[in-house]
């Protein structure tokens, strides 16, 4: 019997202890129950990519001031069963930085750290689209598509970001290609 079930009792009992329990005890029980994961619980295998940065892209401009924005950080985790190909989970995050272009009176906006989760993932002729869903405290507000390819045993995903709250010249669009392996 795992030493969590001996201390709270059947997990029904646990259920109910732990939700009458501070945070910090949460916490506690949590660890002493096993590891928390991002793995697939599935049996999907995840893939992962990482990179340092994109190229900077520009945006803005008359009668604005000029920027650019960067990606950093980039990490790409998705679980795909391996008999159909199917995604079943996905997260993307980076760390947004704007940089202005001089001469300009108006800074950049702050380095924010962005999050997504798969939302949908549809088969489609060259391999599958997957639309993610960006965290409420994302910003700015940025859409995130992805066309995912199978390439032998890794996948090719060429993610698609989009500034959606500002618009011309305002708005800015990154597309970035990277690919993942198995973990």
């Amino acid at each position: 019997m795992p030493a969590c079930q001996r201390l709270l009792g059947s997990p029904s009992e646990a259920k109910i202890a732990v939700m009458i329990r501070s945070g910090l005890a949460i916490a506690v029980v949590a660890g002493a129950c096993g590891t928390v994961t991002s793995e697939p619980r599935d049996g999907a295998v995840m893939y992962k990519a990482t990179m340092d940065q994109t190229p900077a892209m520009p945006f803005g401009g008359s009668p604005y001031c000029s920027y650019t924005i960067v990606l950093k950080q980039l990490d790409v985790e998705l679980g795909i069963l391996p008999s159909s190909k199917q995604v079943t989970t996905g997260r993307v995050q980076n760390l947004n930085v704007e940089a202005v272009v001089p001469p300009c009176d108006y800074p950049a906006a702050d380095p924010t750290i962005a999050t997504y989760t798969l939302a949908s993932a549809t088969p489609s002729a060259s391999g599958t689209t997957l639309t993610f869903q960006g965290a409420t405290t994302n910003s700015p507000a940025v859409s995130l598509g992805v066309e995912l390819t199978s390439a032998g045993s890794v996948y090719q995903a060429r993610l698609g970001f989009q500034r959606t709250y500002e618009p011309p010249p305002l708005n800015w669009s990154v597309l970035v290609t990277v690919t993942l392996s198995p973990q």
